[in-house]
């Protein structure tokens, strides 16, 4: 699989403690066959665009403009805290009244609204279940801070009628989703049960690679009611990615010193 380096250094500096020195984020990147000329120039054109910042000679952080993604991917571990009791209701946005021909505004309003666990049940109006803790005026502010237009309506549904709340549930394909909470679940388990047996390097590269997928899986998980899916598949899935990503930060330590004692 092919990594691209932008989307390496950011991930990397997202859920880094502390500022990470260039030539191990160079040093990392090699482990995915990235030269170092493309890492630093990457870093280059990342700073340019204040996606990411130095902090101290030849440390590098996230920057202001990457605060969208450090919050995506801040309270994974956390995230079903998230949720309360469904009581059947929907929030609904409504933007009907937004254009469709900027393809980048509309594909940045697509990735905002499924992040939020959001799916189209006709091309204007976009549910959730209202199952999130601050309901429709805490869901409207993230919304907002995420980048939807301030023109969209987001609002409480209620009163449908039974053919309408099938209709809504089955915009989850929750088999498919299922299916993955186990599948990814069973190769976390397989890959830790065998990772005493990796080099730091593969262990380091194998993790990020199986990790970044699960992770992403998760910041974009819609987060349904018990009503709609079996949420001890979910909590297990959350909580096997968290020992995973114990046991690849392992490989990541023991990589960094690697390098910054090679520096």
């Amino acid at each position: 699989m092919s990594i691209k380096p932008k989307h390496l250094i950011l991930n990397l500096l997202s859920v880094a403690d502390q500022p990470i020195a260039a030539q191990q984020l160079i040093g990392i990147c090699k482990l995915f066959s990235i030269t170092a000329n493309n890492a630093r120039v990457t870093l280059a054109r990342l700073t340019a665009d204040e996606m990411v910042e130095t902090s101290g000679r030849g440390r590098y952080q996230l920057g202001p403009k990457a605060s969208t993604l450090a919050e995506d991917l801040s309270h994974w571990r956390d995230v079903e805290s998230q949720l309360c009791a469904w009581q059947g209701d929907w929030i609904g946005v409504f933007i009907g009244a937004l254009g469709r021909t900027d393809r980048t505004g509309l594909r940045r309003r697509t990735r905002v609204l499924q992040l939020a666990g959001f799916e189209p049940l006709e091309p204007s109006l976009w549910l959730r279940p209202n199952n999130l803790h601050g309901g429709v005026a805490s869901l409207r502010q993230r919304l907002h801070h995420l980048g939807l237009e301030p023109q969209a309506r987001v609002m409480r549904l209620d009163d449908f009628s039974a053919l309408e709340q099938q209709q809504a549930i089955e915009l989850w394909d929750v088999q498919a989703l299922s299916h993955r909470y186990q599948q990814e679940t069973a190769e976390m388990d397989d890959w830790m049960n065998s990772s005493s047996e990796l080099s730091a390097e593969e262990g380091a590269r194998q993790s990020f690679l199986l990790g970044d997928r699960v992770l992403r899986n998760i910041v974009f998980d819609p987060l349904l009611p018990e009503q709609m899916i079996d949420v001890k598949l979910r909590a297990t899935y959350i909580a096997t990615m968290v020992e995973y990503d114990r046991v690849g930060n392992t490989f990541f330590e023991t990589m960094y010193r690697r390098l910054n004692a090679e520096a």
